[in-house]
């Protein structure tokens, strides 16, 4: 096994329990662009944050920094996945015997394994213009029944919400085949939302204690069935490709180190449910708009959500065009990017900075800022804006995210 050394050569010897990388398994990610797409994209992300993140902020552990890993590992095997307007990240998976194939959401902000059902009526659109699962045409089918459903939005707010029932069956990810995974059938999904959808259902990366219904998720069922040596997977976004197959990488069981620069620094999870952790501050233009605060670091979340009471201070820095817009998708000025201040993000007593071109999204002629709050909650959550620019490793052995200076 090659070594990546550096300046962190000392601590990777204390790190390589955690982070060895055989077994591992790799996905490319690809993704598409749609400059139309990808603002409405932006606007209905929005209606599905408030059910997705409700929790309570506590701080449960001290803020350390660590070291990076090993290199990659040339016996791993992987498969393509894409991304849509550069706003979703998604991956192909396999349910059932023979295989039945889905694209799948990736999503660390949730636990559950869901796809449409071949039980769907006719008349739910978004449901049967995807693949659906079909179990009469599984041999390793194993009926469940238990009735489940999950909110991504409040009917307040769009009515996000999916139902059906669970089921079991052999899911198959990167060639690694998966016995017994419970998974949910869905036979009701809200047709604006999904119809358009480029994913056929989720894969959830969160911890178990949000699993809906108690149901093992899959990463947990990857270890327990030694499929995957270390509970560790890592995650490198593309953000300059417009390849439908080239948008990124999941990497199953360790890391990829020729996908980053210099050191991983470490923070532990200070809350396990979602991947949470303490972030020491947040500056933007020599203003902090957080000290100590709690923060996500989450895949299935595209943009950079901050307390309102700091996006008001925002805005004002950034001189959006519509800073009452109650939609909370705010514009800025295209030729004004270039002298917009740096967002520095310190985590672990490290600094991750965003540009201005990292944290504005261009769509044609319009310019989106990346940021924006989530009402009545003072979490931040750092999405794939600020993953774009930095790999980064879940490690649920050690409960704690690793991040580093990802290689573009």
């Amino acid at each position: 096994m090659e070594v990546k050394w550096n300046c962190c050569k000392l601590m990777l010897i204390l790190a390589l329990c955690s982070s060895a990388v055989e077994c591992r398994r790799r996905l490319k990610v690809g993704r598409r662009r749609n400059p139309q797409a990808s603002h409405l994209n932006v606007q209905n992300e929005l209606k599905s944050l408030s059910i997705k993140h409700k929790l309570n902020a506590t701080t449960t552990a001290p803020e350390t920094a660590s070291a990076p890993e090993t290199t990659k590992d040339p016996g791993s095997s992987g498969t393509r996945l894409g991304n849509a307007f550069n706003t979703e990240y998604y991956l192909p998976v396999t349910i059932g015997t023979p295989p039945q194939e889905f694209i799948l959401l990736i999503d660390t902000g949730s636990s559950n394994l869901w796809v449409p059902s071949s039980k769907c009526p006719a008349t739910v659109k978004s449901c049967v213009s995807h693949n659906q699962y079909d179990s009469k045409s599984s041999s390793s089918y194993v009926a469940n029944g238990t009735a489940f459903t999950i909110e991504y939005a409040s009917k307040s707010e769009g009515g996000v919400a999916l139902s059906g029932i669970l089921s079991q069956d052999t899911v198959t990810i990167a060639e690694l085949a998966i016995q017994r995974q419970v998974f949910a059938e869905i036979t009701d999904e809200p047709e604006a939302t999904f119809l358009s959808s480029p994913f056929d259902g989720m894969f959830g990366l969160g911890y178990a204690s949000i699993s809906i219904g108690g149901v093992t998720p899959p990463f947990y069922n990857l270890v327990a069935q030694g499929l995957i040596k270390h509970p560790v997977f890592s995650i490198y976004l593309n953000r300059n490709g417009t390849n439908a197959t080239d948008g990124g990488e999941l990497v199953l069981g360790g890391i990829d180190a020729t996908l980053f620069s210099g050191c991983l620094t470490y923070v532990p999870v200070s809350q396990q449910g979602y991947w949470q952790f303490v972030m020491t501050s947040a500056v933007l233009g020599g203003k902090t708009f957080c000290t100590h605060c709690q923060a996500i670091l989450d895949v299935g979340t595209s943009l950079l959500v901050a307390p309102t009471a700091a996006i008001k201070k925002i805005n004002q820095l950034l001189a959006v065009l519509n800073p009452k817009d109650a939609s909370g998708v705010f514009l800025v000025n295209c030729s004004t990017i270039a002298s917009l201040p740096t967002m520095v993000f310190t985590i672990a007593r490290k600094e991750f900075p965003l540009q201005p071109s990292d944290y504005i999204l261009q769509y044609g002629e319009t310019c989106v800022s990346s940021f924006t709050s989530l009402a009545g909650s003072d979490l931040w959550i750092l999405g794939e804006v600020f993953m774009g620019a930095y790999y980064t490793v879940y490690d649920m052995g050690y409960n704690q995210i690793g991040l580093a200076t990802a290689m573009h």
